[in-house]
């Protein structure tokens, strides 16, 4: 095929043979090195990508030439895919098991000739074009990226101050806005081997956390303000915070104190007071932990909240065996604490 004048955007139809996907893009990179063909497609195929949700489209609509994948010419022929991977991923899947679909579906020919955009491939300005066009598409919701691939792609793209003006400039995208994906990602490739335990675990869940302004200053998180590169962390408690996080493998991650991302703000106000810290730090349970921030006020509020609770499972309990006698000795503490509030007022 005879390329189109430098410069120039080319629609044309090809063999899915010819497409590759790209080893560089931020969905597929991991540390270690670039994933072969067969394991991108392997990741494509699972969550959070789930290609072959695409699957039944394809078999009742063919291949909508309308919407064409987008690529970029390879030296070594073919094309890589800039842009329409899952599609990619799904297709392929359907071509390597056709006996299987081809009963499900008279659209299979289709599948055989896939409309595709190329993108010129060399020139300053061609590669600001597919930035824009790959960051808008993706930081932004048009095609989502999930977290970390977001992250992988400002990582690629940001290396220095200039690099960083730049990225803000051609995306309409604020720093704080940057910092949310790019800083976790940069902690996380710095203190690789503490990482290692939880590599397999859900990225975002830390990336949120450090948006609590009281977990970046338990971890003394320092950020370079010009490039985003990280400065400095304290990873004896960078390694806490990941068990709290996370958990740990060898305890069936049951020791993580975090169930949900609502969770972190109160982590972030526990790992700033002394004592609740030092008490999550020596196992305790966040919302034991976080008992210890309450204001007598609060504390007062707490007990009554916990007495109501604890004779509704008395009740419940009175009438097995010793149930009596647990009964009364509630009825003891119960006095007790309506006296101490009694008192406290």
């Amino acid at each position: 095929m005879a390329k189109a004048p430098a410069g120039t955007v080319e629609y044309t139809k090809v063999s899915p043979d010819e497409l590759h996907f790209d080893p560089s893009n931020p969905r597929f990179t991991r540390p270690g090195g670039r994933p072969s063909e067969a394991q991108i497609q392997t990741l494509l195929e699972k969550e959070p990508h789930i290609a072959l949700e695409l699957v039944d489209s394809f078999l009742a609509n063919g291949f909508i030439e309308y919407e064409p994948l987008v690529v970029r010419r390879r030296d070594e022929g073919g094309y890589l895919v800039i842009e329409g991977n899952r599609r990619l991923a799904a297709i392929r899947h359907i071509r390597a098991n056709r006996a299987k679909y081809e009963k499900k579906s008279a659209r299979l020919a289709d599948l055989d000739n896939v409309s595709v955009l190329i993108f010129p491939d060399t020139g300053d300005e061609q590669d600001q074009k597919q930035r824009v066009y790959l960051g808008v598409r993706h930081l932004f919701g048009f095609r989502d990226w999930p977290a970390e691939s977001k992250a992988r792609f400002l990582d690629s793209q940001i290396k220095s101050k200039a690099d960083l003006v730049r990225t803000m400039r051609e995306l309409n995208i604020k720093r704080h806005e940057i910092a949310r994906y790019l800083v976790p990602l940069r902690l996380r490739k710095q203190a690789r081997e503490l990482w290692e335990p939880h590599k397999d675990q859900e990225f975002w869940v830390l990336g949120e956390g450090l948006n609590r302004s009281g977990i970046r200053e338990y971890i003394g998180l320092e950020v370079e303000k010009d490039s985003l590169q990280i400065k400095g962390v304290a990873n004896d408690r960078l390694k806490n915070l990941l068990t709290f996080v996370y958990g740990t493998p060898q305890e069936d991650r049951k020791d993580r104190r975090i169930e949900d991302t609502r969770d972190l703000s109160k982590l972030g106000k526990v790992l700033v007071h002394k004592e609740a810290r030092a008490a999550l730090e020596k196992g305790r349970t966040l919302e034991e932990a976080s008992i210890l921030i309450d204001s007598p006020d609060e504390a007062i509020t707490r007990l009554k909240r916990l007495a109501s609770e604890l004779k509704v499972v008395v009740d419940v309990l009175k009438k097995r065996p010793g149930g009596s006698s647990l009964a009364a000795k509630f009825t003891t503490f119960e006095r007790a604490v309506k006296q101490f509030i009694s008192d406290a007022k």
